[in-house]
C-alpha cells in the first residue's frame, strides 16, 4: 500500500478516534479508549488507521493488533489485555507499547486490515433477535428458513441452540443448551424458540468456525476486557462448527437472489449491524431487489441496525448542534418487514441498548 491520506482524510480519522473514546468507555473497554485518546493526536497512528474500514477504523486497527497478540502473547503490550493475561496492567502507560508494537508490525497490521473486515459479533447479540423471531414465526409459520446478510461466522443463525432469560417467563430454550444468555425484554411478545429449517449466510468475508486462524480473527474482534464474552463466543463457534450452514462469500447484492431461491418457505431474511456499513445507494438497491422478489413469493425480514446518528458519530462526522450522543443511549432498533405481491409492510418493533442486552418493545 503506497497511497497515503491527505489532510482532510487525517482530520476524519482523528475525529473518529476522538469519538471512539466515549464509545469504548461506555462499551466497557478502557484500554481501547486510552488508545483512541492518544491516537487522535498521533499522525503515525492516524496514517495506519486510515487504511482500515470506514466507519470502524479504530476498531479495525486495534483488532488487528489483538489478533497478532492472540497468536503470540510474548510482546509487553499483551500485559494490558485481559483476554491474554489473568491480571492485566491498567490502561495508563499502554499507549507507548502500542505505538512500538504497531511500528514493528506495521506490515502485518496493514495486511490484516486489507484482507479482513470488522465483523464484530458476540453470542449476546442473539438476545435481541429472540423476540422478533418469535413474532415472525407466529405470522409466517415454522420451520423458519433463515438467510442472514452479513453473517460473519453465523452466530445469529444458531440462536435457537441457546437458552435465554429475558423476562418473567424465566428460562426459554433447549434443555442442556451450551449457553444461557441473560437480558431484559420490556413489554415484548411471549417468547418461544421457533423451529429452524435451512440456514444460509452471506458475507464479504465469511468466517469458517472450523478454522483456527479465522476463529482467532473473530475472537480478536472482542474487546480485550470482555474475557467472559470472548469465552462465550468461543462456545458459540463450537456450536456453529457442528451446524449445517450454507455460506456465500462476496457481495450480498450478487448472492441474495440465489440464496433466497434455494430457501424454502417460510423465509425470513435477517441482518444485524450490517447495512450500517452500506452506502445509501446499496441499501436502495437491496430494497428494490426484495420488492421485486416479493412479486413471486411472500417473505419476512428482521432488521437490527444502529441509527444514522450513531453511524455519523462512529465515522467522525459532525452532528447537528455540535452535541455528541452518548453510546449508552438507545443506538438503533428492531424493524420487522413483511413482503408480498410487490409491496412491503414495515413496522418499528423496538429499540435496543448498545450491548444488545435491553430491548424495549413497542411492536
Amino acid at each position: 500500500m503506497t497511497n497515503q491520506p491527505n489532510h482532510a482524510d487525517r482530520a476524519v480519522v482523528a475525529a473518529a478516534f476522538r469519538a471512539s473514546v466515549n464509545i469504548f468507555e461506555t462499551m466497557g473497554t478502557p484500554l481501547y479508549a486510552e488508545f483512541s485518546r492518544n491516537a487522535a493526536e498521533d499522525q503515525e497512528m492516524i496514517d495506519i488507521a486510515w487504511h482500515g474500514m470506514e466507519g470502524a477504523r479504530p476498531t479495525h486497527l486495534f483488532s488487528a493488533v489483538h489478533y497478532l497478540l492472540l497468536g503470540d502473547p510474548s510482546p509487553p503490550l499483551a500485559r494490558y489485555f485481559a483476554t491474554l493475561v489473568a491480571d492485566p496492567l491498567p490502561p495508563e502507560g499502554a499507549y507507548g507499547e502500542l505505538t512500538g508494537f504497531c511500528r514493528e508490525h506495521r506490515g502485518a497490521i496493514l495486511e490484516l486490515m486489507r484482507t479482513r473486515t470488522v465483523q464484530t459479533t458476540y453470542a449476546e447479540r442473539c438476545r435481541a433477535i429472540v423476540a422478533p423471531m418469535a413474532e415472525v414465526a407466529r405470522e409466517a409459520g415454522e420451520p423458519l428458513n433463515l438467510v442472514e446478510i452479513g453473517c460473519s461466522a453465523g452466530v445469529l443463525l444458531v440462536f435457537d441452540k441457546f437458552a435465554y432469560r429475558m423476562n418473567h417467563q424465566g428460562v426459554v430454550g433447549p434443555e442442556g443448551a451450551p449457553l444461557l444468555l441473560e437480558g431484559r425484554l420490556h413489554d415484548g411478545p411471549e417468547l418461544f424458540i421457533p423451529r429452524i429449517g435451512t440456514r444460509t449466510g452471506i458475507d464479504l468475508h465469511t468466517i469458517d468456525a472450523k478454522s483456527e486462524e479465522e476463529r482467532r480473527w473473530l475472537l480478536a474482534l472482542c474487546f480485550p476486557e470482555l474475557r467472559d464474552e470472548q469465552a462465550r463466543l468461543a462456545k458459540a463457534l463450537d456450536v456453529i462448527a457442528a451446524t449445517d450452514i450454507t455460506l456465500y462469500e462476496g457481495d450480498a447484492l450478487a448472492h441474495l437472489g440465489a440464496a433466497m431461491a434455494e430457501a424454502p418457505d417460510p423465509l425470513c431474511i435477517v441482518h444485524s449491524a450490517c447495512l450500517f456499513y452500506w452506502p445509501p445507494e446499496a441499501r436502495l438497491r437491496l430494497e428494490d431487489m426484495l420488492i421485486e422478489a416479493s412479486l413471486a413469493r411472500e417473505f419476512w425480514r428482521i432488521s437490527i441496525e444502529p441509527s444514522d446518528t450513531f453511524d455519523d458519530w462512529q465515522k467522525g462526522r459532525p452532528t447537528t448542534g455540535g452535541a455528541q450522543p452518548s453510546a449508552s443511549r438507545k443506538t438503533g432498533g428492531i424493524t420487522l418487514w413483511h413482503y408480498r405481491r410487490g409491496e412491503v409492510e414495515r413496522r418499528f418493533a423496538g429499540d435496543i441498548s448498545a450491548d444488545y442486552g435491553t430491548v424495549n418493545w413497542c411492536g
